[in-house]
């Protein structure tokens, strides 16, 4: 077992260990938070940049002031209305069903981040490092990358090798 093979487990135990504690609704909702926050801020930053105070220098910081705002305003929000309802979910008794499902959420989540951080890697050097030859999951996970290739533009595709 290598360095690459612990970063796997600890991505995916650690995804799956919050999202079991945290509970589905909380987890999806969460993800939504952020979502919603950045589609918000995309929209609204120009309307808030008009807000700002006059002392933010320029009309660039002013808009970015605004992007953040908004994001901010949003997530926390959201957030709040995910903590709400994730206690409405226990309240009615579906606290384990939750959390389990959430368990679930958490491996999906930590198996797409590995994957992304996998297909990454493949456009640099690391696999052909000692550190990723020899680990026990990059053969596998390298075999699942291969199928999730054939998604990626041609162009990119074609960039990210293991060899």
């Amino acid at each position: 077992m290598t360095l690459f093979d612990l970063a796997v487990v600890v991505i995916v135990g650690l995804s799956v260990l919050l999202s079991l504690i945290r509970g589905l609704v909380r987890e999806v909702l969460a993800l939504a938070a952020w979502v919603m926050a950045f589609l918000a801020a995309n929209v609204l930053a120009g309307e808030a940049a008009s807000w700002m105070p006059e002392a933010i220098p320029t009309e660039t910081l002013r808009f970015l002031a605004g992007f953040v705002a908004v994001f901010m305003v949003v997530l926390i929000a959201v957030s709040v209305l995910a903590i709400l309802a994730s206690k409405l979910v226990k309240s009615a008794g579906l606290g384990m069903e939750d959390r389990l499902l959430g368990g679930v959420f958490g491996l999906t989540r930590g198996v797409l981040v590995v994957m992304i951080l996998v297909l990454l890697a493949g456009l640099t050097s690391l696999p052909r490092q000692p550190v990723w030859r020899n680990a026990v999951l990059s053969d596998p996970l390298v075999a699942f990358a291969g199928s999730i290739k054939t998604w990626l533009p041609a162009d990119l595709s074609q960039r990210i090798t293991y060899d």
